[in-house]
């Protein structure tokens, strides 16, 4: 199965899921995105959907568990990101790390600080 990049709503479900721990309920989804991320409206229904949704993806696989559905991580956190970063690194930077750089470069003056963490990190890989 191959992944793709999740929509912004999914994502933050996801962030939150990964720093929960294991497993959680929808009605403990939505309660923690409501605390976290007020600003947007978390209804249950909505939650519920897309917590199938990315069942259905393959991010998540769930368990009855009395009443509720216990949902448990299937993608952690870093695979994702890898998942994310091969992505950006092939739009933006044609698979070249200089283009990538240049692609994250602002236009603002770059620090000596920067350029030596920059040569530092370069020197250990």
């Amino acid at each position: 199965m191959t992944l793709k990049k999740l929509p912004d709503a999914e994502f933050e479900i996801m962030k939150t899921i990964w720093s929960s721990s294991e497993p959680v309920t929808s009605p403990e989804l939505t309660e923690k995105l409501r605390r976290f991320l007020p600003e947007k409206d978390w209804k249950p229904q909505t939650v519920l959907t897309m917590l199938t949704r990315l069942e259905k993806k393959g991010f998540l696989r769930s368990e009855k568990k009395s009443k509720e559905r216990a949902y448990y991580v299937v993608i952690t956190e870093q695979q994702y990101l890898s998942i994310e970063q091969e992505s950006f690194r092939n739009r933006f930077g044609n698979k070249s790390f200089s283009s990538l750089v240049k692609a994250l470069y602002d236009g603002e003056k770059v620090s000596e600080e920067d350029i030596k963490e920059l040569k530092d990190w370069i020197d250990s890989i």
